[in-house]
């Protein structure tokens, strides 16, 4: 939902822009479009999201665990890159 919204914000300002009309409004909503469809964009690629399975050789499990209703996350490192990666536990509901 967002994401057309900063899609209609940002494309009817460069078509007017483009068909000779410069009002200050137009350049806001160019602004605040490319803002709002950016950030869904790239929390989209920012996050990643949890594995069910531990990643595979050269990680390590670290002591980093996080609760909420669904269970536990266990963070695994891998020192090789320092990318870390989340890891559902099987288990259900946390306690």
């Amino acid at each position: 939902m967002l994401l057309a919204i900063g899609v209609l914000l940002t494309l009817p300002a460069i078509l007017l822009w483009a068909s000779g009309h410069h009002a200050g409004g137009l350049i806001a909503a160019f602004i605040w479009g490319i803002l709002i469809a950016g950030g869904i964009v790239f929390e989209r690629y920012r996050y990643k999201p949890e594995l069910t399975t531990p990643p595979g050789p050269g990680w390590i499990m670290t002591d980093e665990k996080t609760r909420d209703e669904r269970g536990t996350v266990t963070v695994w490192f891998n020192p090789g890159t320092g990318e870390r990666a989340y890891v559902r536990e099987p288990g259900g509901r946390a306690a």
